[in-house]
């Protein structure tokens, strides 16, 4: 590899190219290998009697260190300070953070001042050093929201890998051992479990959060560390059905973690079950807060109409909807339990008369709570009632069928489906969808508007933000006209008055009657002199069908056949084949022999679709030493892919990913003989680029 290619793959200069060299040939030389050589014409090689002991002599080396970001120092710190089982001394906070000493101690300030926020303070004693002082439910609070700035926000199949990246890594190995990515997962399927045995369904993100704040509990818990609430109030907790159901996961919680789980936490379980964003709930508890919060409800929506001028046509069922998002809001806002909205800024900039409506008419809810509500709650309680707005009281007939998927909430849910309705009076919105329904949903649709890529999916997905900007919205309408087929008079008006609608926002129209005709005229003339391209599919990355979920690694596998059902394990466990895929797998290369052996080392087994296959996928199992698929040496695998195809293309963006991936020697070699599946995931991202 030449120096200039160096210096664009890792945006370096030539003195630094150089000056790493040596350091690699340093080491190099202090291990007893061959260092790299500069080829005139060529480049940089690394001789071949280095290239075949370097893998051996990289598994001795210790992990390299993780280079924190500021956030991420200030959120280990907390957790350390926290979760500590022995004196911590400021020299610890430097190894810690691998930080000088005065970087350490401007961290260690810059967290003092976060943690007042939460009613905590950071203590200093000379035997026992630093320390945090404060109520454990304060303490608590502080700690979700630290240990959100190491995750990510959105659905399961981001969170997972992030986790299991995280647990690979240094950062939690050596200073969090106990945080193990199977005790989330366990914890996520109890959450699940609780909501199934009380009718309730949490959003997408609030189970997420839960699954991060219960194995929190069930930690601090271990320490010795428990929350102590007031007997008023567990009495009024155990009074709600979330109790019920409370009581189930703090029972499993228990199971799991080997510990005894006292009623005061399980009442605050109760508390995190009913501050959480909720898509339905099925039956509500009748208790004194509930009646004065139901009474509250309908107080805001009085001074919503009264101060807005506005008239909500369904306004028992807005009632109904809008008390389960007031209840949470009660409840995080009361118990310190903040969460941050993610739109609050687009909200207060696109749709500023909504929220400063409904900032005015919080008063009621702030009565009863007996405290301010923030702004980000403010931002989810208008996001709800700008979906319940009056809308258009006509509506042409449908010509298209989609459905919504939010990961977001109800709330943001209903605004989005307001904005759409509004764009696209030709398509019938027919299901507003969370991530989970969406698995499930069997509804016939054109396409989908989702929040988050929907890989495998058989329809056109367009990808939306809950709050649309006037250019998104003029780009969306770009895309999906492409998908409407050919439109009448009606409809094609009803498109370009959107247009009009859009430039009356940015300039002065003088006669918008004239321009609408223009626009119209223009439209229907690209019609017919332009032909509609092929609607453009969505085809997911080798990182979207190849997640750290479906990576196995073995040391060794006693047949080929049990190695191709080893491989396809995971695709099994999660629907995306059935069994007779495995056994058409199977067949084949009994009947074909190893074909399916695409590279030394390489083996890539399918099927057709109709032998099972249920949605696009993939999934890699690595066998250190090798399985044969026929006696010839060439035929020893170390790497066995599963690929699922559909139609024969969703899935061929991954495919050509996978195979420039797996074009590199060094890769294949690396890939046969690893030890960490995070360094697995590293890779794929690498040439997973969109």
């Amino acid at each position: 590899m030449s120096v200039q290619e160096l210096m664009d793959i890792f945006h370096i200069s030539k003195r630094t190219v150089y000056y790493d060299m040596d350091k690699i040939n340093g080491w190099l030389r202090q291990n007893s290998l061959p260092p790299v050589e500069y080829v005139r014409g060529t480049g940089f090689l690394l001789p071949d009697a280095a290239r075949s002991r370097l893998p051996a002599t990289a598994q001795a080396v210790q992990p390299q260190h993780y280079y924190l970001s500021g956030g991420e120092r200030k959120a280990l710190l907390c957790l350390q300070l926290a979760s500590r089982s022995s004196p911590l001394f400021l020299h610890h906070m430097e190894d810690l953070l691998k930080v000088s000493r005065g970087t350490a101690h401007s961290e260690l300030k810059r967290l003092k001042v976060e943690l007042a926020g939460y009613g905590l303070t950071v203590r200093f004693d000379r035997k026992q050093g630093y320390f945090i002082q404060g109520n454990e439910k304060d303490l608590r609070a502080a700690l979700s929201h630290f240990l959100f700035e190491l995750l990510p926000y959105g659905n399961w199949s981001h969170f997972s890998p992030t986790i299991d990246s995280l647990i690979h890594a240094d950062l939690f190995k050596r200073h969090f051992p106990a945080f193990r990515a199977e005790h989330l997962v366990s914890v996520y399927g109890m959450i699940v479990s609780g909501e199934q045995l009380i009718g309730m369904e949490l959003t997408d993100e609030t189970i997420l959060h839960l699954t991060v704040r219960l194995w929190l509990s069930a930690t601090r818990l271990k320490q010795g560390q428990t929350v102590h609430m007031d007997k008023e109030e567990k009495s009024a907790l155990r009074k709600t059905l979330q109790f019920k159901a409370a009581a189930q996961i703090a029972a499993e919680l228990g199971e799991l973690f080997g510990i005894g789980v006292p009623e005061d936490e399980i009442c605050y379980i109760t508390v995190y079950l009913l501050a959480a964003k909720v898509n339905r709930v099925e039956v509500e508890s009748e208790t004194l807060e509930t009646k004065r919060l139901r009474s509250a409800t309908e107080e805001m929506i009085s001074l919503f109409e009264q101060n807005g001028c506005v008239y909500f046509q369904n306004r028992e069922a807005l009632k109904k909807q809008l008390f389960l998002h007031v209840k949470s809001v009660f409840y995080r806002t009361k118990y310190g339990l903040n969460v941050e909205n993610p739109l609050t800024g687009k909200i207060m900039e696109e749709y500023r008369e909504v929220f400063e409506l409904t900032r005015k008419s919080i008063q009621p809810l702030e009565k009863v709570i007996e405290k301010p509500v923030n702004q980000h709650e403010i931002a989810y309680l208008s996001m709800h009632f700008g979906g319940w707005l009056r809308r258009e009281q006509t509506k042409p007939v449908p010509r298209k069928r989609a459905a919504v998927v939010c990961v977001n909430g109800v709330s943001a849910a209903r605004m989005l489906k307001n904005q759409l309705e509004q764009l696209f009076p030709s398509i019938d919105l027919i299901a507003v969808l969370s991530l989970r329904e969406f698995e499930k949903f069997k509804g016939r649709t054109d396409f989908i508007f989702s929040t988050v890529p929907l890989p495998g999916c058989k329809v056109p997905v367009f990808i939306v933000n809950a709050i649309l900007s006037d250019t998104e919205k003029g780009h969306l309408l770009g895309q999906v006209g492409q998908h409407l087929g050919v439109m009448g008079g009606q409809q094609t008006g009803l498109s370009a008055q959107a247009i009009v609608e859009l430039v009356g926002k940015h300039a002065e129209i003088v006669n918008k009657e004239a321009l609408l005709e223009d626009i119209q005229r223009y439209l229907s003339a690209a019609k017919g002199q332009t032909p509609k391209p092929e609607p453009k599919e969505f085809k997911p990355t080798l990182a979207e069908l190849l997640t750290p979920v479906r990576i196995a690694i073995r040391e060794d596998i006693s047949h080929w056949r049990l190695a191709i059902r080893t491989a396809a394990k995971p695709l099994l466990h999660d629907g995306s084949i059935t069994d007779g895929y495995v056994r058409a797998m199977i067949d084949k290369v009994n009947q074909y022999g190893p074909y399916i052996v695409a590279a030394p080392g390489v083996a890539i087994a399918h099927a057709r679709p109709e032998d099972g296959a249920v949605r696009a996928s993939m999934s890699l199992l690595t066998i250190r030493k090798g399985v044969a698929f026929s006696s010839q040496p060439r035929h020893l695998v170390h790497l066995l892919f599963v690929v699922v195809g559909m139609d024969g293309q969703s899935h061929l963006k991954a495919l050509s990913q996978l195979v420039d991936m797996l074009k590199d020697k060094r890769n294949r070699r690396m890939l046969g003989n690893i030890e960490k599946k995070a360094e697995i995931i590293r890779l794929i991202l690498q040439y997973s680029s969109i």
